[in-house]
């Protein structure tokens, strides 16, 4: 997988910003978000299955579901197949996460890979960046990210 927990550090097009011209940024593949979301909707024990695309000020889709325990929100990196579960978009310039039910991490694909809170909420480090081009140091920088997570899930715009 591209990353897990126990990677320091992160790898090069993770926050979605490059300069242009830039080449060689992946990007995630939308066919395998599409196969999470035809897995939910098919699964009776889901509802309200909806898919939210990548909004110019943000690296990330949202896919929202509802079932017997409540709303759900999933976020999946536009670069890298990773996922994570966000407890609020409530504040225009971070994430906050949650970790998802293993129910729901069951029904991922394994070419996706689960963050969990804590390695998205480490505090943010050199050795974090140092894979990343300068266009995403610059955001990170103007953008003042502490944590790891908001790197990787970010409200850049």
């Amino acid at each position: 997988m591209y990353l897990n927990e126990h990677l320091n550090t992160l790898p090069r097009g993770i926050t979605g910003f490059w300069k242009m011209g830039q080449s060689g940024i992946p990007r995630t593949d939308k066919s395998l978000i599409k196969k999470v979301i035809d897995v939910f909707k098919s699964d009776s024990n889901f509802w309200n299955v909806k898919f939210v695309e990548q909004q110019a000020d943000n690296n990330f889709y949202l896919i929202l579901i509802s079932d017997n325990n409540g709303n759900h929100k999933i976020g999946i990196n536009s670069t890298y197949p990773i996922y994570c579960g966000i407890k609020s978009l409530e504040d225009w310039e971070t994430v906050e996460f949650c970790d998802l039910p293993e129910y729901i991490t069951k029904m991922f694909p394994i070419e996706f890979t689960e963050l969990r809170t804590d390695f998205l909420n480490e505090p943010l480090k050199s050795k974090h960046i140092t894979a990343l081009k300068k266009a995403e140091l610059e955001q990170i920088k103007y953008w003042k990210t502490e944590k790891v997570g908001n790197v990787i899930f970010n409200k850049y715009d």
